[in-house]
């Protein structure tokens, strides 16, 4: 599957391209963009470039070496990703894990080596932002004076969580959001679902074509259900049913993904106060939106959207707040 093939990123494939075929790559690259666009498909495929043995500024897929990176059995390709605490397994997790200095150190030491088919050492730190200041401050060094014969790719979806001095090193490409009728597409043949179906799914994720196919389609319309069907009962003279609430969030399978449905709520409602009912995204809930609305001003509409913006902030890395009372504290700041 050469470059050609890779849809709905054109600009993005375009710069790679241009300096695979002037053999101008960067020693570093920074893969900028909302989570689940194709940032990490891109590295893998520019990896697969600098090593494929059949094409020299693009790859074919199907050698041995093309073969090898897609089953991550080239040790010169090799990728670092956020991991959750040894004590509870630590195992890969980019929502709430971090990536330790001990994993950066491993890297350097990869990449002091020679190549072993003379291609290059290709290091690919997908979730670069969880890096924590030690692991970064380490990794810095490295970007400084690049191992000979190696490209590092930083993937993000918050480039604000990195050093400037690391972002400085690395030549930027931003990834946007796949075009809303690309997505679409893609989302009905993989899943075999309807039109309409396709179109929540590509509103609700935010654009990330791989969220959408991530998801669970029952699971993920009965939690955005629960949300709903949450808001309208918090009540400060409810304190139990409050917590309870809370309680259901924070030790639920996906509480980022549940602030995340409350979030978009909240713009929703945001986008009808100013009469833009066009760009609601859970456009099949516009009735009950609208009822939600009444009463609501857009100075309270809008202080919520931050409190909920500041609760995800808070249950992620580097910060790591208690669950439970962060959405405690979320759902009382709702509720006044």
């Amino acid at each position: 599957m050469p470059f050609k093939d890779i849809i709905g990123h054109d600009r993005e494939i375009t710069i790679l391209k241009k300096a695979l075929l002037n053999n101008k790559v960067a020693h570093s690259f920074l893969f900028a963009g909302p989570e689940g666009v194709g940032k990490r498909f891109a590295a893998i495929s520019l990896a697969k470039s600098l090593n494929c043995s059949a094409s020299a500024d693009d790859f074919c897929g199907d050698c041995q070496n093309c073969r090898d990176i897609d089953n991550s059995s080239y040790s010169d390709v090799f990728m670092i990703e956020p991991r959750e605490p040894e004590s509870k397994g630590g195992d890969v997790d980019h929502e709430t894990g971090i990536i330790k200095i001990d994993a950066v150190r491993d890297a350097q030491q990869r990449l002091s080596y020679r190549a072993a088919r003379g291609g290059k050492k290709i290091c690919i730190v997908d979730g670069a932002e969880k890096m924590n200041k030690e692991a970064q401050n380490a990794f810095l060094k490295t970007l400084e004076e690049p191992p000979p014969d190696s490209v590092i790719i930083l993937i993000v979806s918050d480039g604000a969580a990195l050093l400037p001095t690391i972002v400085s090193r690395c030549q930027r490409i931003n990834f946007r959001p796949l075009p809303r009728n690309i997505m679409v597409g893609i989302i009905k043949e993989r899943l075999a679902v309807t039109d309409d179906v396709a179109a929540l799914l590509c509103s609700l994720s935010g654009g990330s074509v791989g969220k959408a196919l991530g998801w669970d389609i029952e699971s993920m319309l009965e939690q955005r259900k629960r949300i709903v069907e949450m808001l309208p009962r918090l009540s400060l003279t409810d304190m139990e049913g409050l917590f309870n609430a809370a309680e259901e969030i924070s030790k639920g399978e996906r509480p980022v993904e549940s602030l995340e449905f409350l979030k978009m709520w909240y713009r929703d409602i945001a986008v009808i106060k100013e009469g833009r009912d066009d760009m609601v995204v859970n456009s099949d809930l516009l009735p009950v939106l609208k009822k939600h609305t009444q009463g609501q001003t857009f100075s309270k509409i809008t202080s919520g959207f931050k409190a909920i913006l500041d609760a995800q902030a808070d249950i992620m890395p580097p910060r790591y707040a208690n669950k439970q009372l962060t959405v405690e504290n979320l759902l009382m700041q709702l509720a006044q």
